[in-house]
């Protein structure tokens, strides 16, 4: 991947936090703050993506978000008899 220089200017007590927390994670401030950004840049795409499809179809139901949250716990580690999902049935969610 390539890689652009720049040159940013943070709160003090900010990016003492930054030098911190990459100390922290065994890595150096730029590719921590490189992480977060990128964290972030996809948390944007999906909020962008879930409007796009609201959009087109509707608000989500509560049924889908219920079975949203459960999906994400369960991708995150969490059995599926702590989270309710039915990985067993090869659950895809609720329809829209």
């Amino acid at each position: 991947m390539a890689v652009k220089k720049k040159t940013l200017s943070f709160d003090e007590e900010l990016w003492s936090a930054v030098e911190r927390r990459a100390r922290a994670a065994h890595t150096t401030p730029s590719a921590y703050v490189n992480e977060l950004v990128a964290k972030s840049e996809r948390l944007y795409r999906g909020l962008e993506a879930v409007s796009d499809w609201e959009s087109e179809h509707g608000a989500l139901t509560a049924e889908q978000l219920d079975w949203a949250d459960r999906a994400l716990a369960d991708a995150q580690g969490e059995s599926a008899a702590d989270t309710g999902a039915s990985v067993e049935n090869n659950d895809r969610g609720p329809r829209a």
